[in-house]
């Protein structure tokens, strides 16, 4: 009796399993019954997403004389050569102790000495440094590794903009706008998606939207070194030193297809489509 009672359930579960497969499994399984769909009009990215390092030609200005200062140029601003950038009423020394030592020692001989605060060079003022603008220069880019450009990050701008100055303090320094540089690495299988002397749209921490051309590839370990030139300007250009790129290798626009409607067709690629109106259901091959 209890055979009888059961038997429902069995063929209700048996029935329930054999429409799951028709319906979910199979299709999976063989590409059988394939759904249509409507193809909508859209663009299609190829990019790479990695850090960044930033090295630029850039000067330190470290005052001759100690006094008060009086900037006359606001930061971010493009200078010529032999614009005076500041003036410092000569005083007493306030800093004995050099709160600047570590920079000054890092700069080294690339620094500039002066007491006419004049710019030597045409380029963009700012009044942060952080210590690693005689170690990163364009022409040291090819001998730095990963783990040299990796420790940029580590290094927080130092503001110069004070009342007073003591004699060997850095005081501004001068940026050139005209060419700077910035350095990614990526996974060695995106290699082919580059090549040297190629201009690339590339987006700085999802904001700044600039063009840089390519002008070096390098193996490095399991990565690739590439090395970027531009001249575009944007907002931080003078003190940012790593940051989020996104470096656009291709982009196409028209309708978007699945990769599983794609075939085949005497051994050309190419895709079904259908096509309706009110008085014809037509289907063609689309290459």
């Amino acid at each position: 009796m209890e055979k009888f009672k059961n038997k429902p359930i069995l063929v209700f579960i048996t029935v329930f399993l054999i429409l799951y497969a028709i319906i979910y499994v199979i299709p999976k399984v063989t590409g059988a019954l394939k759904f249509s769909y409507v193809a909508e009009y859209g663009n299609l990215e190829v990019a790479d997403e990695v850090a960044g390092y930033f090295v630029r030609n850039e000067k330190v200005y470290f005052s001759n004389v100690s006094g008060e200062e009086n900037r006359y140029i606001a930061e971010g601003v493009l200078v010529r050569r032999g614009t005076k950038v500041m003036e410092i009423s000569k005083g007493k020394d306030s800093s004995p102790k050099r709160a600047y030592k570590g920079i000054r020692e890092n700069i080294g001989k690339a620094g500039v000495f002066t007491d006419s605060f004049e710019a030597d060079e045409e380029g963009i003022v700012t009044y942060f440094v952080d210590g690693n603008e005689a170690a990163f220069t364009p022409e040291k880019i090819v001998k730095k590794e990963f783990n040299d450009f990796k420790r940029l990050d580590l290094d927080d701008p130092v503001e110069l903009a004070r009342k007073d100055v003591s004699s060997d303090d850095p005081v501004f320094k001068i940026v050139d706008r005209s060419a700077w540089y910035f350095v990614n690495y990526i996974p060695k299988n995106h290699e082919d998606r580059y090549k040297v002397g190629t201009k690339y749209s590339a987006v700085i921490d999802g904001k700044h939207d600039i063009r840089a051309t390519l002008v070096s590839m390098k193996d490095e370990s399991n990565k690739v070194k590439l090395v970027f030139k531009s001249d575009y300007f944007f907002k931080g250009f003078t003190t940012i030193r790593m940051a989020k790129i996104k470096i656009l290798t291709a982009k196409a626009n028209g309708l978007l297809i699945y990769n599983t409607s794609l075939t085949k067709k005497m051994e050309r690629p190419g895709y079904m489509s259908s096509r309706i109106t009110a008085d014809i259901n037509s289907h063609r091959y689309e290459l």
